[in-house]
C-alpha cells in the first residue's frame, strides 16, 4: 500500500539523493496466530475494527531494539495538525517511526 507513493515524486528524489531513508515494517510480521491477524474487535465493545496492540507493540519494540533514540509518532485523526513547523522540528531526526492505523483505529493501549 505503500510503496508506490513513497516511491514517486518529492520522497522518490529525496531517497535517491541519501536524504532521506524509508523502511517499511509489515505488523503482520509481529503476529502470532497461523492467519496472522492484525484486527480485533474494539477493547470493550464498540463498532467496527481496530488493529491489536501485541503485533504493532511487538513492531515497535524490535524498532526500538535497532533505533533506541527513535521517536514513534503515532498518526490519528484525534492528534495534533500535522503543520510545516511540525515537519520543520521532526526532520531533524534521526530515526522517526510513523505508526499509521487502519480500520477503526488502533486500540488504545498501544498509546501507554
Amino acid at each position: 500500500m505503500f510503496e508506490s507513493p513513497l516511491g514517486h515524486s518529492i520522497l522518490k528524489k529525496a531517497q535517491e539523493k541519501g536524504l532521506v531513508s524509508i523502511r517499511l515494517v509489515d505488523p503482520r510480521a509481529y503476529t502470532t496466530d497461523r492467519h496472522r491477524m492484525t484486527d480485533d474487535y474494539p477493547y470493550g465493545g464498540g463498532q467496527g475494527m481496530v488493529m491489536k496492540p501485541e503485533p504493532l507493540v511487538s513492531a515497535i519494540e524490535a524498532i526500538r531494539a535497532r533505533s533506541p533514540k527513535a521517536l514513534v509518532v503515532l498518526l490519528s485523526p484525534q492528534g495534533a495538525v500535522f503543520t510545516q513547523q511540525k515537519a520543520a522540528e521532526l526532520s531533524q531526526r534521526e530515526d522517526l517511526v510513523l505508526v499509521c492505523g487502519r480500520y477503526e483505529g488502533i486500540d488504545e493501549r498501544v498509546k501507554s
